[in-house]
């Protein structure tokens, strides 16, 4: 099997830890292909392996493995989504919902993956369309689309439609348009619902709205969440996985729903959604110490 590895941009912090995992691909007899961009201690490490523009890496490999946070498996879930081919994530730290990999049980999960001992989620994507003068673009987001207000110290209104109905004209500093597995990020600190990643729906969560009346809205995954760009202020711009930065100067309007494929990770039989969620927001603890 040929495992593609994506990197964190810091990883050299955990050099040590790339050595390890790195020397246990080879031991398993796996091939390794790496973006011929990669940093080049990691060119030097892997001197052996096979270099590939990182255009074309998701075409020659077999899996991705993404070694860092979520932010990292995010970038690998962009590049590998049209490929069909599965995403394990390799989490070295923070809170990551995403990862099902961790330093201390990496020799055990990734031999059961060598083995075929693993289950496969497909999880929702969404594209984005941005309309302008001179057509459309297109655009992929695993977690959501933020229409971010920049540096705008005043809120934006965003006229919102879904299809063709109108829904409300937000005054808010933002909107998070989200899949189910973006619910538990931005949208979440924003107020938005946890919803199970095998839910077939879209979260829209207003940012910091004037209202009280202003809630999170759970769409049927065939809809399309509209956005006219008309009044936005020059600097609003549409952020793609927090990751990726659109100016909508020159956009009329965009268009957001669910892609026509998903995204293929890997997961294992032990794993749970919930035990995820109370691991990670220390649920079911009390810290009253009493």
């Amino acid at each position: 099997m040929k495992i593609g590895l994506q990197f964190h941009p810091d990883i050299l912090r955990n050099r040590d830890v790339v050595r390890m995992l790195v020397d246990f691909l080879k031991s398993e007899g796996q091939e390794i292909a790496v973006a011929d961009d990669s940093p080049s201690w990691i060119c030097e490490m892997l001197a052996e392996s096979e270099f590939y523009p990182v255009g074309d890496l998701a075409e020659q490999i077999d899996a991705m493995f993404s070694i860092g946070g979520d932010g990292t498996f995010l970038g690998a879930s962009r590049l590998m989504a049209k490929t069909g081919k599965p995403v394990l994530g390799i989490h070295l730290g923070g809170l990551g919902f995403l990862a099902a990999v961790s330093i201390e049980n990496f020799r055990d999960r990734l031999g059961a993956f060598f083995r075929g001992e693993f289950k496969i989620e497909e999880r929702s994507v969404l594209v984005g369309k941005l309309f302008g003068a001179s057509g459309a673009t297109e655009y992929f987001a695993f977690n959501d689309f933020v229409v971010d207000k920049g540096a705008v110290s005043t809120m934006i209104k965003i006229r919102t439609y879904v299809d063709d109905d109108y829904l409300n004209t937000y005054r808010a500093d933002g909107l998070i348009v989200s899949t189910p597995t973006g619910s538990t990020a931005y949208s979440l600190s924003a107020g938005g619902p946890i919803l199970s990643p095998k839910l077939n729906v879209i979260v829209i969560t207003p940012i910091c709205p004037h209202s009280l009346s202003a809630r999170p809205v759970v769409l049927s995954a065939d809809q399309i969440v509209r956005i006219d760009c008309h009044e936005l202020p020059d600097d609003v711009s549409l952020v793609i996985d927090g990751q990726t930065r659109l100016s909508l100067r020159e956009t009329r309007e965009v268009q957001i729903g669910k892609a026509d494929f998903n995204l293929r990770i890997v997961r294992f039989e032990e794993d749970s959604f919930f035990q995820t969620l109370r691991t990670k927001m220390n649920w079911g603890i009390d810290s009253r110490g009493n």
